[in-house]
């Protein structure tokens, strides 16, 4: 294999054009991974089939308008039914293996038989492939800068729930576990990636005639990748930065900028606050109302209904996450059912990162599991419930991005 197990992973997006089925050009960085050390003589790519069943040895080859998938390409768009106007995300992810994801013209991604999974729908037996997450992929036209469309056919499968999408909220987590909360707005039939959309894709630095693959982790999380003008990743943003962003309000925060920013106007200090207090209250408005709506609607979890004695739903799976009606008690030491903390992994002390929207944080809190099983946040909770001003009626839903991260979603009564 030569020099195949030395490269990193490499990603490309590519799409089908007429002629493509020949011979499909490629990145001379993604071509590199392919390099044996001989010239450039003899490349070949194994190329892993989306049904999971066959590897395909396909040449690498290059000429003088550069890198190319040559001999045996068309053997396996033809099997694969491959057509003009696809997208496909190519991964080299080690020894000169090559992954690929195929987006056809409805944007979403081709299962080819796999078996899509989202926490908290029926599980379905898989058997053929492997699982994925249901994701689909955006060229963004200048249109969708300001809104984005949710694809039909993602919709249309119900990945999301009437439930969620009444939510009317997205949380987008990147790879750094940077959050930014996204209003939905519905037209019909159709659901668009709304209020805060244009600030988001404006701090990460994304531009028209990229590309966003966006992936559903479940209760309304998506992760993304971006892809340039090239085909290649873009690397994402990697600051402790995030949006607050409500019904009536769309503010960028960045924590360093905040405070450079209240020592360089402090005349303006008075009149800042005054307009960010008239849109909490606005906001606390709104909250309110929907908070009367979503308890007409409870339970909404297929796996642990709303349970009145210890005020708490919750899902596990790839995304786990729960949701805690705060009373007295839980105000002052939340508890944990010991059902959810065995199926995600708490099992014992620990620290977890609290991320919210509402403050700048993060805060540090100690995890204590007891010999019932239940868990506990004790050391550290009275401060993010101090600084995040909860009170008894309040929900919190726990978003369990990692054993060591949580983002929390709070819902005023």
């Amino acid at each position: 294999m030569g020099k195949h197990g030395e490269r990193s992973m490499t990603t490309q997006l590519k799409m089908v054009l007429p002629g493509s089925s020949e011979k499909l050009r490629i990145s001379d960085e993604l071509a590199k991974c392919f390099d044996s050390g001989d010239g450039g003589a003899g490349m070949t790519a194994f190329l892993v089939s989306p049904f999971g069943s066959a590897i395909w040895q396909v040449e690498v080859g290059r000429d003088g308008d550069g890198a190319f998938l040559g001999r045996r390409w068309a053997e396996f768009v033809e099997a694969h039914g491959i057509s003009v106007g696809w997208f496909l995300v190519f991964r080299h992810v080690g020894r000169g293996v090559l992954t690929v994801k195929a987006f056809d013209r409805t944007f979403f991604i081709k299962d080819f038989g796999q078996t899509l999974t989202v926490p908290g729908l029926p599980a379905a037996q898989i058997e053929t492939g492997h699982a994925r997450k249901p994701q689909f992929l955006m060229p963004l036209f200048p249109h969708c800068m300001d809104k984005m469309p949710i694809p039909a056919e993602f919709l249309k499968r119900r990945y999301i729930s009437d439930e969620e999408l009444n939510r009317r909220k997205a949380t987008f987590v990147n790879p750094s576990s940077d959050f930014w909360h996204i209003d939905l707005e519905k037209d019909g039939s159709n659901v668009f990636f709304a209020g805060g959309w244009s600030k988001f894709l404006k701090f990460q630095g994304i531009a028209v005639g990229q590309a966003i693959l966006i992936r559903y982790q479940g209760n309304m999380i998506f992760t993304f990748e971006v892809f340039e003008l090239t085909g290649c990743r873009q690397k994402l943003v990697k600051q402790g930065s995030r949006f607050q962003l409500t019904e009536n309000s769309e503010e960028t925060y960045s924590s360093q900028d905040t405070e450079q920013n209240k020592e360089a106007n402090p005349s303006k200090k008075n009149a800042h606050s005054s307009k960010e207090a008239q849109s909490q209250k606005e906001a606390h408005i709104s909250r309110r109302k929907r908070k009367r709506s979503e308890e007409k609607r409870m339970p909404r979890s297929s796996t642990n209904p709303f349970d009145k004695r210890t005020y708490c739903e919750y899902e596990t799976g790839s995304q786990p996450w729960i949701r805690k009606k705060l009373k007295s008690s839980a105000l002052s030491q939340p508890y944990f059912p010991g059902e959810f903390c065995k199926k995600v992994g708490f099992l014992k002390k620990c620290t977890i990162t609290l991320k919210s929207s509402e403050k700048k944080g993060p805060w540090e809190v100690q995890g204590l599991v007891y010999e019932t099983g239940k868990f506990k946040l004790s050391k550290g909770w009275s401060t993010f419930r101090w600084d995040s001003r909860l009170k008894e009626g309040d929900v919190c839903t726990f978003n369990v991005i990692n054993r060591g991260l949580w983002h929390v979603d709070i819902e005023r009564c």
